[in-house]
C-alpha cells in the first residue's frame, strides 16, 4: 500500500528554561533556553488516499468529511494541509495520552502531522526543518500564544538543551553522557492531578506581562540561565542541586501568570516535598496535567503511598523523535 503513511511522533517533559522560548521573551533577552526530553508516549498519524479524491476524511476526537479546505473544523489539519498542498487523503489520528495534560501533544500532532504529509508527497525535510514547519503552523499561522521548545523536542527526540537565539534560529544539543537518561528517569515521579484543560488564558497572561513586567523578565531570565546549572550538575550525577534547580524555577514560573498554580496542585507539591522531593514543577504552561517531581529512590516509595490514589505515568525516554513507521 504505497499510499499508506504512519508517523509516531514523541511527547515531551520540559525540565528547566520553560516560558524562554516564547518569542516575545528570547528576541529582546539575549534568547531562551530550555533542557526537555522527549518521552515514549506518541501521537500517531495514519495517512492514506481517500476513495473520493474531491473530499478529505479526518478522524481525530471527531470525524469529518468535508469537501474543501474552509469547511474543516480542525485548525492543525486544515493550515497542515493548506502549507503542503494535499487533498483527497483519509488522514487519523490516535494519541497514547489525551490533550490538555502538559506533554506537549499539540505540538506532537502538528510535526508528526506534516512528517507524514510530506512522506506522502515525497518532500525532503531534516529535523530542523520539520520543527520550523511545525512552528510556522501554530505561531506563525495560527497565532497560538506558544513557544518553541515542544515543536523541537517532537521532532528531534532525546534528551536535549536546546537553545532559542535573537535572530529566530535554534539549536539542538544533545545530552548524551552515557548512563546519564538512565540516571535521570530512575530520579523522577510523574504524577497526574487528573485536572485537564485548555491552557490558553494562562500563556496570553504569560505573554502579557512579558511585555510589561520587569519582574517577570528577570525571573525568566533566572530560568534561562539555570538551564546551563542544570545540566551540569546533572552531569555531575548532583541530583539533589537538579532538584533544588527545578524548585526555584517552579517558584519563579508561578509568578508569571494567574493560574499556572492553584490550590490543590500547591497543596500536592507541597506533600511531596514533606514526603522527600528535592523539587518539581507542574508540565506545560501549568494549572492543569502531571506533576513531576525529581526524587531519589529512597523517598519515592513513600511519595508513590502518599499519592495512592492518583495515576502515576509509566514512561521511559524516547530518542528518536518523529518518525515513519513502517
Amino acid at each position: 500500500m504505497k499510499n499508506f503513511i504512519t508517523t509516531a511522533t514523541p511527547m515531551r517533559i520540559s525540565l528547566v528554561g520553560g516560558g524562554s522560548d516564547l518569542k516575545h521573551f528570547y528576541k529582546k533577552n539575549g534568547g531562551g533556553a530550555v533542557i526537555s526530553a522527549a518521552i515514549n508516549k506518541y501521537v500517531y498519524i495514519i495517512i492514506n488516499k481517500y476513495h473520493d479524491k474531491n473530499k478529505c476524511l479526518l478522524k481525530y476526537s471527531k470525524t469529518e468529511l468535508v469537501n474543501n479546505l474552509k469547511d474543516i473544523k480542525h485548525p492543525l489539519i486544515k493550515s497542515c494541509l493548506k502549507k503542503i498542498k494535499l487533498w483527497g487523503l483519509d488522514i487519523n489520528a490516535v494519541a497514547d495520552i489525551p490533550a490538555g495534560t502538559g506533554l506537549g501533544s499539540s505540538s506532537s500532532f502538528t510535526v508528526g502531522l506534516i512528517n507524514a504529509l510530506r512522506y506522502y508527497k515525497k518532500i525532503s525535510l531534516n529535523k530542523t526543518s520539520l520543527a520550523e514547519y511545525a512552528c510556522s503552523v501554530e505561531i506563525d499561522l495560527l497565532k497560538m500564544p506558544i513557544g518553541k521548545q515542544d515543536q523541537y523536542a517532537a521532532s528531534f527526540g532525546g534528551l536535549n538543551l536546546i537553545k532559542f537565539k535573537p535572530n529566530e534560529s535554534t539549536s539542538v544539543e544533545q545530552i548524551k553522557q552515557k548512563g546519564i537518561t538512565s540516571f535521570l528517569r530512575k530520579n523522577l515521579l510523574i504524577i497526574n492531578t487528573g485536572v485537564r484543560k485548555n491552557n490558553k488564558i494562562i500563556l496570553k497572561d504569560q505573554i502579557k506581562n512579558i511585555k510589561n513586567d520587569k519582574m517577570a523578565i528577570e525571573h525568566l531570565k533566572f530560568m534561562r540561565d539555570s538551564v546551563y546549572e542544570f545540566k551540569s550538575s546533572l552531569l555531575r550525577y548532583d541530583i539533589k542541586k537538579c532538584g533544588e534547580i527545578l524548585h526555584e524555577n517552579w517558584i519563579r514560573k508561578k509568578s508569571l501568570a494567574k493560574g499556572i498554580s492553584n490550590h490543590s496542585i500547591d497543596e500536592m507539591y507541597s506533600d511531596s516535598l514533606k514526603s522527600g522531593a528535592l523539587g518539581g514543577k507542574i508540565l506545560g504552561a501549568g494549572g492543569r496535567g502531571y506533576l513531576m517531581l525529581i526524587c531519589n529512590k529512597n523517598s519515592q516509595k513513600k511519595i508513590i503511598k502518599k499519592f495512592k490514589r492518583f495515576e502515576f505515568l509509566d514512561f521511559n525516554f524516547d530518542i528518536l523523535g518523529s518518525r515513519k513507521l513502517y
